[in-house]
């Protein structure tokens, strides 16, 4: 079964507030997202983040098992889990997901606004890679407005270091991950 990405759709925030009884307040001071998310690799093409492609395989030896995932040797674009790197798994409304678009160069990211105390604000970002622009659905809350664009040029930046890590020649994301994930705990 083939993963299709989907085409582009400009980017929308949701028509009303919701509760979140553990909606978290982070203060839009000095910090920058990373990748918190299981492993990836660098691919080709705007947006940096892939995964190895795989198939599943009936092993006969094992018939009760069912099958086993085989590597195909292609790769494919993937979604990934950014958050801040302040802290580590504590984030609920602050984790925010990105999803390729099919051959574009512009990426939906996904997540939640701080409203107030326990209430948060769906929203999506458009993120345009070839032209380093941050797309805010329209309809945007006044009250919103400052949070996510702070949010979505710090998305940019992410993406940005991605890039540079890859153009560098590195296979797999290194600094960008989430300094709780890494082996040698080098923050």
């Amino acid at each position: 079964m083939r993963k299709r990405l989907p085409r582009y759709s400009p980017p929308v925030i949701a028509p009303k507030d919701e509760y979140d009884g553990y909606a978290i307040k982070l203060d839009l001071g000095d910090w920058c997202y990373a990748l918190d998310c299981s492993p990836c690799i660098y691919g080709p093409g705007w947006y940096p983040f892939y995964e190895y492609v795989t198939r599943p395989v009936h092993d006969p030896s094992a018939p009760l098992a069912g099958p086993r995932d085989v590597a195909t040797g292609q790769i494919r674009p993937t979604s990934v889990r950014i958050s801040p790197d302040v802290e580590w798994y504590s984030w609920r409304n602050e984790y925010v997901t990105l999803f390729p678009y099919y051959n574009d160069h512009r990426v939906k990211a996904r997540t939640r606004l701080y409203v107030q105390r326990t209430t948060v604000r769906g929203i999506e970002i458009g993120i345009d890679l070839r032209t380093e622009v941050v797309i805010l659905p329209e309809g945007c809350p006044d009250n919103l407005q400052e949070q996510a664009e702070v949010k979505g040029r710090r998305i940019l930046d992410f993406l940005k270091r991605a890039r540079s890590e890859r153009r560098r020649g590195l296979t797999a994301p290194d600094k960008v991950v989430h300094p709780g994930m890494r082996d040698d705990n080098d923050g």
